[in-house]
């Protein structure tokens, strides 16, 4: 199969880039309008101060509608097939922000509603991508030859990447989007749609039949994937199952290398021994011989047996034997009783009970170092060691985040936030903390909490 580097270099040889002369031009735009993928029409807004420019006029052509369809189709073909992985760690927070801004725009300004729709698509479409990038690379460890290395990089790249950023973040963020959800369906899905058809100017009264139903159906989509047992538990639940594939993959991968043998190799071997095969009675002699679908045929027994007679071989003569101890290869199964499989359902509840702990004590923490506004470093002077490495944690993240035109860097954690901004320009600061000094620029630094309404900011000194 052609990558688009090869189709690309193809339509570089046939002249593709290559100038057009108007004859061919001419003739192009005439089988264009013979087909009804091209309009001509006399520009009556064009400037006309020369005989070349009243000719221009006359040579004005546009797309007809199916043709705008076809060209924005094959453009989203080959977006589609150039598109490298895409999980956003943020796109449930992404998902919460739209759904609050549509709630405060029902209320408040109606006419930004449609914008606000249009946004749910988006975000639709960037969970059926996000979720089909994944299940393709727990799929491609399972199908292909994962002892084929760009085939294993490339899916373990994908699912550590869905595991470290992708499904931690989701599960994190899960219960906010429910909740902005739930209040989205009380205000009722009917209503946002019906208020935000004025801002949207669709004329057309079958349009705007259309184009309700088309954004009901996009709302209830997105609640759809955050229902209990919905899209997005399962994606969660499959993060969690990619573990054993990838730990399987591995396994596969090692004893194919140390015995030499993997079984998808040889099936896919035998395919194409089959494949060819000219007729499909060869073909079918091939799989008999693979699979040992054979007729059983039993030589006749003869009148005199010619096999020697056993004999006891405490009666024989002594024979001289060489033992020779090996070691067994590491990693090879034993074959013993084989283990019992275990419960995933419990490791699963010992696992979230252990997730919700950690999320309670981190929340703990956060509230902890919520400030009565911006504060200079000073103010977490003697923090114990948990706190500190929270602290450390959030002002990493929010210096690396941080926005140099709006000049606040933000940090997020369970129930809180936190904003950095410079302080005092060209200035040092030093802080004792119960496990050693933090030495960094002058910073004002605030934090937030999630669980209440956001209030105006105030610097303490």
């Amino acid at each position: 199969m052609s990558t688009l580097a090869d189709v690309r270099s193809l339509l570089a040889e046939v002249g593709y880039h290559d100038p057009v002369s108007n004859e061919d031009l001419d003739d192009a735009l005439k089988a264009l309008v013979d087909t009804g993928h091209v309009e001509p029409f006399e520009d009556y807004t064009a400037v006309i101060s020369t005989y070349a420019d009243a000719k221009r006029r006359r040579e004005a052509w546009a797309l007809t509608k199916q043709a705008r369809i076809m060209v924005a189709a094959v453009r989203d073909v080959i977006d589609s097939l150039d598109r490298s992985l895409q999980l956003p760690p943020r796109l449930l927070d992404a998902v919460e922000a739209t759904v609050r801004r549509t709630l405060d725009h029902f209320h408040q300004d109606a006419d930004l509603l449609a914008t606000d729709l249009a946004q749910v698509k988006a975000h639709l479409e960037q969970l059926q991508e996000a979720s089909g990038d994944f299940y393709g690379a727990v799929a491609a460890l399972v199908q292909h030859d994962v002892t084929d290395d760009a085939v294993f990089t490339s899916s373990r790249e994908r699912i550590l990447l869905a595991l470290r950023h992708f499904a931690y973040q989701t599960q994190r963020a899960l219960d906010r989007v429910r909740a902005a959800l739930t209040d989205l369906k009380t205000v009722g899905t009917s209503s946002i749609v019906e208020r935000a058809l004025p801002g949207a100017g669709v004329l057309d009264a079958r349009a705007q039949h259309s184009w309700l139903s088309e954004k009901r159906q996009q709302l209830d989509g997105l609640d759809a994937w955050f229902a209990p047992r919905g899209s997005i538990e399962r994606l969660i639940d499959a993060s969690a199952s990619a573990i054993h594939t990838l730990l399987g993959a591995i396994e596969r991968r090692f004893y194919a290398n140390a015995r030499g043998s993997d079984l998808g190799a040889d099936f896919r071997q035998l395919a194409r021994m089959i494949h060819a095969q000219p007729a499909e009675d060869a073909a079918y002699q091939v799989f008999a011989a693979g699979f040992g679908i054979w007729t059983a045929q039993h030589p006749r027994r003869p009148e005199h047996e010619d096999i020697t007679p056993g004999f006891n071989a405490a009666e024989g003569a002594l024979q001289p034997v060489e033992a020779v101890l090996r070691t067994t290869e590491r990693g090879a199964r034993s074959a013993g009783r084989p283990q019992k499989i275990p419960d995933l359902a419990e490791r699963r509840a010992q696992a979230e009970l252990v997730s919700k702990v950690e999320l309670e004590r981190r929340s703990a923490l956060a509230r902890d170092l919520i400030t009565p506004g911006r504060v200079p470093l000073t103010h977490f002077a003697g923090l114990d060691a948990e706190h500190t490495a929270l602290f450390a944690i959030l002002l990493e993240e929010a210096l690396d985040a941080f926005d140099h035109t709006a000049g606040c860097g933000t940090a997020d954690t369970v129930g809180a936030r936190m904003h950095v901004r410079v302080g005092e320009v060209g200035r040092m600061v030093t802080i004792e903390l119960e496990e050693g000094r933090l030495t960094s620029p002058d910073l004002r630094v605030e934090v937030i909490s999630l669980d209440t309404s956001a209030v105006e900011s105030t610097e303490v000194a």
